[in-house]
């Protein structure tokens, strides 16, 4: 009888999943942190939104280093016909290449000094093309800042550490927050989340779970706001008291928003936490008082101090 040679099939397996990172490396004190793999080539030419991203002292240089890149190769271009400008006097004696270089910034920018003017059909091409082209510039380069300076933006502050200490027997987590500008904020809203990684139906995920707060809402934040989440026994901060090691891949995320009332525009800020910025048994440093005339005073350079109490890991 013939004996077959053929391996036996296998089973098939579940393929190897990398490992889900942890929730640390994706959110850093506000600044989310996470790299791109595989994207489509055209979202790299996401302009408006990476200009609107750059601090502003990127974009000042960006739009500087275009607008002499832009001109320095006018300059170029007049060069190829070197006599398509003429001069009514040459008192400098300059270089050729820089005579060019100040005549396009002249004529990108409108000048028109009328000591150097185009006189060959190549020259006023190419005076023609530059306008066009930097009117352009100009109004794209004018949206974006006015879209810059026009955008809400929130000056909140949120203290660095947070704390848990025991109200009304109760283990409640807290942190500060408070409005630099000190003008009135409508509505102020404050929401906290817990990121977490669990395994659902045998499928690693990523949850998100609201935390209940003593008060979710500020009708004229303008100072300080202390936010208090009330530790109970289903609070999935438990596991942070109670000293569990896979908490400490979770982190907690505060969004706070309202409606300003100089702009009437809805503005908005976010900060984290992970367990090794949480204190326990410790309390905040007092930072509000009154002077004499009964003026409020907030004290910022003790805002994120913290008395008492050990880190909770």
């Amino acid at each position: 009888m013939a004996v077959s040679t053929d391996p036996a099939p296998q089973e098939p397996t579940e393929p190897d999943y990398p490992p889900v990172p942890s929730l640390i490396s994706m959110i850093h004190h506000g600044k989310l942190r996470v790299r791109a793999v595989g994207l489509p080539g055209g979202f790299s030419l996401d302009i408006y939104h990476r200009l609107m991203a750059l601090s502003w002292k990127a974009l000042g240089a960006l739009f500087i280093g275009l607008f002499l890149m832009f001109n320095l190769v006018f300059a170029e271009l007049y060069m190829v016909d070197q006599t398509g400008l003429a001069t009514s006097h040459d008192v400098l004696k300059m270089p050729v290449f820089w005579r060019d270089f100040f005549f396009s910034v002249h004529t990108v920018a409108t000048i028109g000094y009328g000591n150097v003017y185009p006189v060959s059909l190549w020259a006023n091409v190419v005076v023609v093309v530059e306008i066009t082209l930097g009117l352009i510039y100009f109004a794209l380069s004018t949206g974006i800042a006015f879209a810059r300076f026009s955008r809400p933006t929130a000056r909140f502050v949120f203290s660095h550490r947070a704390v848990v200490r025991d109200v009304d027997g109760v283990p409640t987590f807290m942190l500060r927050a408070a409005n630099q500008r000190h003008n009135v904020v409508y509505s102020a809203q404050a929401q906290l989340t817990v990121l977490v990684d669990a395994d659902v139906a045998g499928v690693r995920m990523r949850r998100f779970i609201d935390l209940p707060l003593v008060r979710k809402s500020n009708p004229v934040f303008a100072l300080t706001w202390t936010i208090m989440h009330p530790i109970i026994d289903d609070s999935p901060l438990r596991r942070w008291l109670d000293g569990d090691k896979e908490s400490l891949g979770e982190e907690i995320v505060v969004i706070l928003s309202g409606v300003d009332e100089v702009s009437g525009q809805v503005i908005h800020d976010r900060w984290n936490y992970v367990p090794e910025d949480v204190h326990r048994d410790a309390r905040f440093v007092d930072i509000v008082s009154s002077t004499p005339d009964g003026t409020r005073t907030v004290d910022y350079s003790r805002f994120h101090d913290v008395l008492g109490g050990q880190n909770i890991v």
